[in-house]
């Protein structure tokens, strides 16, 4: 899929997505890509392969940790300067959450290898998959956001920003 998309920019093809689609695109690889780690450490590493010691607790720390993070990553107010700025922050927040909400499944492959068991990772992925919810750019997400903008008092429209298709740059 790479090949393919990097064809397209050099051949001159001009892809016209909106900040919505290309968010979920990345949301959507990140879950696949947290599933596919498990796929492939399913060949290396034993599900229960002995004495793991502290690791599962302190991987279990790191996603109570991690889902605070993502959630006074939501509580942020949006800046409502104008519909640029207001999906630029948008974005911005989501991939600071997205990697917050990553962080407890990333550190649970790394206490794969501290442990030696498998079914440490999955106690990471759990707290990984609540935080990738929470953050995600999701139809009830956006609405939750556009009550918060209108009750600040500004007339934009968060969905409008995210789903307009930016201008082409030369």
């Amino acid at each position: 899929m790479i090949p393919i998309v990097n064809m397209r920019k050099i051949s001159g093809w001009r892809t016209e997505e909106s900040v919505l689609v290309v968010l979920r695109t990345v949301f959507l690889g990140i879950v696949v890509s947290l599933f596919l780690f498990l796929w492939a450490m399913s060949f290396i590493t034993p599900w229960d392969g002995g004495d793991e010691r502290w690791v599962p607790w302190a991987v279990a720390a790191i996603g109570i940790i991690s889902l605070a993070w993502v959630a006074s990553i939501r509580r942020r107010p949006l800046l409502t300067t104008s519909p640029e700025a207001l999906a630029r922050h948008y974005r911005a927040l989501f991939f600071i959450g997205l990697g917050a909400a990553a962080d407890a499944a990333l550190l649970g492959f790394v206490g794969v290898f501290l442990g030696g068991s498998l079914w440490i990772y999955l106690v990471g992925l759990a707290f990984g998959l609540v935080g990738l919810w929470m953050i995600a750019p999701t139809r009830s997400d956006i609405e939750r956001r556009q009550r918060e903008i209108t009750a600040g008092g500004s007339p934009l429209s968060l969905l409008e920003a995210l789903t307009s298709i930016p201008p082409a740059r030369p």
